[in-house]
């Protein structure tokens, strides 16, 4: 398979999960990039491909008898932060250090993006500036359909008996919700949604979804005086008890965070959705504690006054590490292939989400393997096209026999 004409299909596939529909998948128009997928799949022989009622699609491939069935994992959907509607993904061919012009208001250079540095001599895929590329994970998928093109052409490659499954939702942390271990009849897997094609993830974020819904009491701000209550600036007094510099823009490595998705309010209601990350699981459900007990202040301070509070609060996925043996078979498989490549194999903490971690949990062990894409989840994502190329070949010594 000619690789770089089925990427840049698949990036210009608007499906962009959706964090309020509350509807299996969360975007209908999730299932279009499914639906070429299983198409695709088809045309390269693989008949048993299909998408279920949820647009999650499975497909299996016959290897060699005997051996474990390996699964292979990417999502169809993307990140809800930016735009994925009229994707126009450029291509820099050999980059040379340069600043990249997105368009008259975005550009990259290697001192706001240093990562550019390690790139340099590479042809890399941009976005236009004005929306998501959609790179997570659609370069993912592209690896594992190129894998799979290649079993299909050429026989002489002893392999693993092979599971596919494209999920939907991942963004919004529902990637696992309705995936069947029954349909996909793996006995280990392999998740592609991260960035260095040496790095294998066996290490992920403890990870909560909030929502605070907060009714005030609403009246023309004349009269106020012992009546009104302002939603907007209870939310505020909320969030004034969490640590300022408790945030993405202030951790790395283990380190976790509170972080603010969005709100929408005025003074009668408001709404906002926060996520909570950290690496250890006490830490983290510290943090929850920590929100009610700001509610409890909060309520405190107006008793008697018309208002409510509600927070409620999601387990999205846990740390994969608390159930993954670092000595399993998956893992050395991966190492080995790694080598091969001539690579050294790293073990980065993954400070994002990926079905693997619930996977893993479920009992399919799924560390999380790199796709040469970077900058996710903004307009300043892009993918290194010589590093997509070989992850194909990584992915294929993996499953090789």
């Amino acid at each position: 398979m000619d690789y770089l004409p089925h990427l840049l299909k698949y990036l210009k596939t608007d499906t962009q999960a959706s964090e309020t529909s509350g509807l299996h998948p969360s975007s209908e128009k999730e299932k279009d990039l499914s639906k070429i997928l299983v198409e695709e799949l088809h045309e390269m022989g693989v008949a048993n491909a299909y998408m279920d009622e949820y647009g999650i699609v499975y497909a299996h491939i016959d290897g060699e008898e005997g051996y474990p069935t390996i699964g292979l994992n990417s999502h169809v959907d993307t990140a809800t932060e930016v735009s994925d509607t009229d994707v126009k993904p450029q291509i820099i061919n050999s980059y040379d250090g340069g600043t990249i012009k997105l368009n008259d208001e975005y550009k990259m250079d290697t001192v706001s993006f240093p990562i550019l540095k390690d790139h340099i001599g590479h042809d890399l895929v941009v976005t236009s500036g004005d929306t998501l590329l959609g790179a997570d994970d659609k370069a993912g998928i592209t690896v594992i359909m190129s894998v799979v093109s290649r079993l299909m052409e050429d026989p002489s490659i002893k392999h693993h008996p092979i599971s596919v499954c494209f999920t939907v939702d991942e963004e919004i942390g529902e990637g696992p919700l309705n995936f069947s271990l029954k349909k996909m009849g793996a006995d280990y897997a392999y998740s592609c949604d991260g960035s260095f094609i040496n790095d294998i993830g066996i290490k992920n974020f403890n990870a909560y979804g909030v929502m605070i819904n907060i009714k005030g009491n609403a009246i023309h701000p004349g009269e106020g005086k012992g009546k009104l209550v302002n939603a907007t600036m209870l939310l505020h007094e909320i969030l004034s008890y969490l640590d300022v510099d408790d945030t993405p823009l202030n951790s790395e490595g283990e380190e976790g965070f509170y972080h603010l998705l969005g709100v929408q309010g005025n003074s009668e209601e408001c709404h906002a959705a926060m996520i909570i990350r950290d690496f250890d699981m006490e830490k983290a459900k510290a943090r929850i504690e920590r929100i009610h007990f700001a509610q409890k202040e909060v309520e405190k301070k107006y008793t008697g006054l018309p208002f409510s509070i509600e927070i409620k609060e999601m387990l999205q996925y846990e740390n994969m590490y608390n159930y993954l043996d670092p000595n399993c078979e998956c893992i050395k498989k991966a190492e080995a292939a790694i080598k091969k490549n001539g690579l050294t194999p790293t073990y980065l903490p993954i400070r994002g989400g990926t079905d693997g971690a619930t996977f893993t949990k479920m009992g399919l062990l799924t560390p999380n393997l790199g796709t040469g894409s970077y900058n996710y989840h903004s307009r300043f994502e892009f993918i290194d096209l010589n590093e997509l190329e070989k992850m194909i070949d990584i992915l294929t010594d993996i499953v090789r026999i």
